[in-house]
């Protein structure tokens, strides 16, 4: 799933740096969808162009908590 950031996160399984808000980010959809429950993130189309940080294999997911 393709999102796009509303506030600055840290996810260490896409990126080793902050995702800064605006900025569009690949996460496998079950923790996607828990982004945009919290409203951290919003699913972008899928005719947008290619997210600007790309998800790192091997890693867990976490997020910023508030």
């Amino acid at each position: 799933m393709i999102l796009k950031a509303l506030d600055t996160l840290h996810i260490s399984s896409v990126s080793s740096n902050n995702i800064l808000a605006g900025q569009s980010f690949e996460l496998d959809d079950h923790f996607g969808r828990q982004l945009i429950e919290r409203g951290l993130a919003v699913e972008v189309a899928s005719d947008e162009p290619a997210p600007a940080v790309t998800r790192k294999s091997g890693s867990t997911h976490r997020t910023k908590a508030e």
